[in-house]
């Protein structure tokens, strides 16, 4: 991209030049602006870039051509496990860099554009709506046909968004074969036992916050773009009245006027293409919402019922130790030889009795207990019986003595 004027005005178009490919090759920049215009006295510069997530199995990094020599653009890539072991699909980003340098001191409009893109090379010129191409009108003739190229790009960049929601909806819809069939097993959908679901509504749902972030980031830098084109235009460039000669025999306010409606024309065809696809967007994450939190619930229903269970399979046990309980206390109690008996039979008889006479009460007192805790009721006003029953006599409530004033108490000091 030559530009021409003098060595100061070619040094910083060449530097803006790199710019756009630095910006068009390296990372996305988090808190920068991409797109950018600049008019002076002898040229004009724009560049403007678009991105987009495509999503889909042919996206996958083992299905990815790998260049060995050339430009190796800096990408974020990545995949996203499918279900029900069908195929994985790969993410990855892509973009689309436009760029246009005029001339300002040549009498015919002297331009070049430069677009780049990770695919669809030909495809802008294939599926063009118009001719990106006009007949001479002056010095601005180079921005008219950038415009045009540009709003050539936006149907191409919306199609990858439509198709990069297809793939989401088909990766997270459910058919009704499969609802109907018997030999699917249902509670696969139903219920998350190892998180794999909830994993995958998780990503996808930050996945589509941040195409809502990139759809919307490129709206306003596209009438940021639009505005500074404007200021610059009115600053550094001739007045509208006198910008040149124009063959073409349209006046140059007039000329001008249509560049203005060609970025109206422009900002509004993105406007209502990315409000469609944040309305898209906006439904999809309410739907995955809705069924991440039936599949919360499912789940938790299903855990609260398995740990019922589990309390019954407790409570069974308890049952069976407390009736082996008293047993087993009283054999480890003679067991010690504390109890000097000399005749067998005594002992044996000694021994039946305690241990009836330890398990008649032992029993006895789980089912009062059992009996107490099983109302809530009964269970506060037991509670309330020991606490007056332990700590009455120990720690007698307190009874406050207010001091009666006398009459004249009021008046003393006076």
């Amino acid at each position: 991209m030559d530009v021409v004027g003098d060595t100061r005005q070619r040094t910083l178009g060449t530097k803006k030049a790199l710019r756009f490919l630095s910006c068009y090759a390296s990372r996305w920049p988090r808190f920068t602006r991409t797109s950018e215009v600049w008019l002076s006295s002898s040229c004009i510069h724009i560049h403007f870039h678009l991105r987009v997530l495509s999503v889909g199995p042919k996206y996958l990094r083992s299905n990815q051509y790998q260049p060995k020599d050339g430009l190796r653009p800096a990408r974020v890539s990545g995949k996203l496990a499918s279900l029900g072991g069908t195929e994985d699909i790969g993410v990855i980003e892509e973009r689309f860099s436009i760029a246009v340098v005029a001339s300002q001191l040549a009498d015919m409009p002297s331009y070049t554009i430069v677009y780049l893109s990770d695919s669809g090379y030909r495809r802008l010129f294939m599926e063009s709506e118009r001719p990106l191409d006009m007949p001479s009108r002056g010095r601005f003739t180079g921005v008219a046909v950038y415009l045009r190229a540009l709003r050539s790009i936006l149907p191409i960049w919306t199609r990858k968004w439509v198709e990069t929601l297809n793939e989401v909806d088909n990766l997270l819809g459910v058919k009704i074969d499969d609802l109907f069939d018997p030999k699917q097993d249902s509670g696969q959908m139903m219920f998350d036992s190892t998180f794999e679901r909830s994993r995958l509504y998780f990503t996808v749902l930050q996945t589509l916050r941040i195409i809502s972030e990139w759809i919307q980031q490129s709206e306003r830098e596209l009438q940021e773009l639009k505005k500074d084109f404007g200021i610059s235009a009115q600053h550094h460039m001739a007045p509208r009245g006198s910008l040149g000669p124009n063959p073409g025999g349209v006046s140059p306010n007039a000329f001008m006027k249509e560049i203005d409606e060609a970025w109206e024309e422009l900002i509004t065809i993105h406007s209502s293409t990315s409000k469609h696809l944040l309305d898209r967007i906006e439904k999809k994450e309410l739907e995955i919402k809705s069924f991440r939190d039936g599949l919360l619930s499912a789940t938790s229903v299903r855990e609260a019922s398995r740990a019922t269970v589990l309390n019954q399979y407790i409570f069974v046990f308890t049952i069976v130790t407390i009736f082996y309980l008293p047993l087993s206390y009283v054999s480890s109690l003679f067991s010690m030889g504390i109890f000097p008996y000399s005749d067998i039979a005594e002992s044996q008889s000694s021994f039946i009795l305690t241990t009836i006479t330890t398990a008649l009460l032992t029993w006895v007192v789980s089912a009062v207990v059992l009996w107490v805790v099983h109302d809530d009721r009964r269970l506060s006003s037991f509670m309330w019986l020991i606490r007056i029953l332990c700590w009455g006599p120990i720690c007698p409530p307190r009874r406050h003595k207010f001091k009666e004033e006398g009459p004249g108490s009021i008046f003393q000091g006076v």
